[in-house]
């Protein structure tokens, strides 16, 4: 499972790193058209990892080891920060 998951997060990054280097114009002038499709390609990516933030801090953090930074790794990696979170194990809260 852990190779999973880091290959996971491999491949969001390299999707991170992609769209961002196409917007930046790293790749040489692109359309008008694509860089409003990547745009949106882009702001749905985000939308739907806030969304997936917000349903698992609304149901599993009090019930996890949450640490500093799990937000940012749920906003970048989405459901592999999420499973790598799962996997943790669980600390006496005593």
């Amino acid at each position: 499972m852990k190779v999973i998951i880091i290959a996971g997060k491999v491949v969001f990054a390299v999707i991170w790193l992609g769209l961002f280097a196409i917007l930046g114009g790293a790749t040489g002038e692109l359309s008008s058209q694509s860089i409003g499709l990547l745009s949106v390609l882009l702001a749905v990516l985000v939308i739907m990892h806030l969304l997936l933030l917000g349903v698992f801090v609304g149901t599993m953090k009090q019930h996890l080891p949450w640490k500093k930074g799990d937000s940012w790794q749920i906003l970048a990696f989405g459901i592999f920060a999420w499973l790598s979170i799962l996997q943790r194990p669980k600390q006496d809260q005593g």
